[in-house]
C-alpha cells in the first residue's frame, strides 16, 4: 500500500486506477490503448498527459513513486523546508551509468523521485524525447533533463537527503 502526500494529485496508468486494497482514486489516469512497452512508455505518456492538462500548475513538486513505495511523513516536511526556488530534482541517486547514458546525465532510482513545478515547466516547454531502447523510465527521466538542457549545475541536487 502507498502512503501519499496529504496534498497530492495522484496519476495511474490504466491498470491501477483504482486499488482495491487502498481505495485509491485517481486523480488522473492515462491509458494505453496499445499497452505497455515498458515503464519508460509509461512514464512518458503520464508526462505528456501532464503536460497537456497542466495539472501540475497548482503544486510545488512532483514526485513519483511505485505504487508500493511507502512514503515517511517527515519526506514531505523535509522537502519542504529544504527546498524553495531554483530547479529542484532529489531522489535517491543511481546514476550517472556511462554504458547506457553516453551523455552522463545524473538520474534517481525509479521507486522514489521528484522535481518541483519549474522543471517541469522546462520539460513541458522542449518536449519529451522518445524512449530510447533498453533504457528505464528513471534513467529515461535524467536523459529528459538532459535533452531538456537542465544540466546539473542548474539544479539543486540534495546530497544530504
Amino acid at each position: 500500500m502507498n502512503t501519499l502526500l496529504a496534498n497530492s494529485y495522484k496519476v495511474c496508468d490504466d491498470s491501477s486506477a483504482i486499488d482495491p486494497a487502498s481505495h485509491l482514486s485517481c486523480d488522473m489516469t492515462v491509458s494505453s490503448p496499445s499497452g505497455w512497452k515498458n515503464l519508460c512508455f509509461k512514464t512518458r505518456a503520464m508526462f505528456e498527459e501532464i503536460c497537456r492538462t497542466k495539472s501540475y500548475k497548482s503544486y510545488k513538486f512532483l514526485i513519483k513513486t511505485d505504487d508500493d513505495a511507502i512514503m515517511d511523513p517527515l519526506v514531505e516536511n523535509y522537502i519542504n523546508s529544504k527546498f524553495d526556488g531554483g530547479n529542484i530534482y532529489f531522489g535517491t541517486t543511481y546514476g550517472p551509468n556511462t554504458s547506457y547514458d553516453p551523455n552522463n546525465n545524473t538520474w534517481f532510482g525509479g521507486w522514489f523521485y521528484g522535481v518541483n513545478t519549474e522543471v517541469i515547466d522546462r520539460i513541458c516547454e522542449c518536449g519529451l524525447p522518445q524512449c530510447v531502447s533498453r533504457m528505464g523510465e528513471d534513467q529515461w527521466f535524467g536523459y529528459v533533463l538532459g535533452q531538456c538542457n537542465i544540466e546539473k549545475h542548474d539544479l539543486v541536487v540534495p546530497e544530504d537527503y
